[in-house]
């Protein structure tokens, strides 16, 4: 089933709120990201933007000792007023004008801290964007790697980050390829500790993508946003 066919309430992969004090953890999160959809087409002047939309997310991750393994998922609509993300497909390009798109984000990642605090990791993304205006739909995935990292301020505030790529093939809703994309995100943030079991986390999450199809065509886009977060984490 293509992630864009769910409903989304997604979130934003903090690598298990990066506690790894306890020797096993159990974290579920929700996450409101307050991104804006930014681009270009590839066709000199065919820029568009939105910043009438965001996402929101749900993340569940488990830990034991040094090693770490998570699921996010995330989605949300974006309004463009004037020109938006064109349709590249099988059959032609389409341009869009004043059009509603609803994007969505799926991570299944599993990680290891080969250092006290920094650890690599490896990514399953899956990425869709779907135009309500005739219910086309396109997706990417792909399997990557990144690395992440957490330092401690004191016995409340934990900065951590974490940068990852991903390589893949871009597909319609048919399962046709359509070329080869990749992407690579930023977070940077911060965690407060409510309680034992309670988190709370802000921050900046920066998406990149870029789409090469065969066609010739390309494509670039961006989704970047501050976002807030609680994760409730069950120790064992």
């Amino acid at each position: 089933m293509s992630i864009n066919k769910k409903i989304y309430i997604g979130g934003l992969i903090v690598l298990l709120s990066f506690s790894v004090q306890a020797q096993q953890n159990l974290s579920l999160g929700v996450v409101l990201n307050g991104s804006g959809w930014s681009g270009d087409n590839g066709q000199g002047s065919s820029s568009f933007s939105s910043d009438k939309g965001g996402q929101f997310g749900m993340s569940i991750s488990y830990s034991m000792n040094k090693f770490y393994t998570g699921l996010s998922i995330q989605g949300g609509e974006y309004q463009f007023d004037k020109t938006g993300p064109e349709q590249f497909s099988s059959t032609g390009n389409l341009p869009t004008q004043s059009v509603k798109v609803k994007h969505s984000d799926f991570d299944l990642l599993a990680g290891y801290y080969f250092w006290p605090k920094v650890s690599l990791f490896v990514d399953l993304k899956a990425v869709g964007s779907r135009w309500l205006n005739n219910d086309y739909e396109q997706n990417f995935s792909g399997l990557g790697f990144g690395v992440s990292g957490y330092h401690p301020l004191n016995e409340k505030w934990t900065l951590y980050g974490s940068w990852g790529f991903v390589g893949g093939k871009i597909r319609e809703t048919d399962k046709t390829e359509l070329g080869d994309g990749v992407s690579n995100a930023l977070i940077v943030g911060a965690n407060y500790t409510l309680s034992k079991n309670d988190r709370i986390s802000m921050g900046l999450k920066v998406r990149n993508y870029t789409f090469d199809y065969d066609d010739g065509s390309e494509q670039e886009y961006s989704l970047n946003g501050l976002f807030a977060g609680y994760n409730h984490v069950f120790s064992f």
